[in-house]
């Protein structure tokens, strides 16, 4: 079946201990719970993206919003990892212009968490209604079992 992305490829150690990293940074930093329990850690990270578009505040060890994207975004593609058995791959037009992503067990969808966790904190996740949406929960529960309906290529970009 044909890739919706031209590159499709492993993340290296390096990379992945580094998004393992970050993501347990964010753990420490939000105080995230029951790590063991993919939905719940995406309730907990919508919960934190809420405060965060609420207040216009994040925690003083995040430089900027980017930051805190990267870093959510990183215990978001974990929540998928761990409830649902996506994993992180690279995608992108070539080996060197890849994207951090996570796919679905088949392989037919994806999801860029860093991206998508940066486009929500930013207010630029406009829903039908015009405004900036908050779609973690939404997004995490709609991908349960996601491979049952697979569409005509493989790693659809979901969000």
């Amino acid at each position: 079946m044909e890739s919706f992305y031209k590159y499709v490829g492993e993340m290296n150690d390096q990379i992945f201990q580094e998004i393992r990293r970050v993501a347990g940074a964010a753990v420490r930093i939000f105080h995230i719970t029951d790590l063991d329990d993919g939905r719940k850690i995406a309730a907990q990270v919508r919960k934190i993206v809420d405060e965060i578009l609420e207040t216009g505040k994040f925690p003083e060890e995040y430089e900027d919003i980017m930051d805190v994207a990267i870093g959510l975004g990183a215990v978001f593609g974990n929540a998928l990892c761990i409830g649902y058995g996506w994993e992180w791959k690279e995608l992108g037009e070539s080996e060197e212009n890849t994207v951090h992503s996570v796919v679905s067990p088949k392989g037919y969808f994806s999801n860029a968490p860093m991206l998508y966790l940066y486009r929500i904190l930013t207010g630029n996740n406009i829903g039908l209604d015009g405004q900036n949406d908050n779609t973690v929960l939404l997004l995490y529960n709609m991908l349960e079992n996601i491979d049952e309906k697979p569409e005509d290529k493989m790693y659809i970009p979901m969000a």
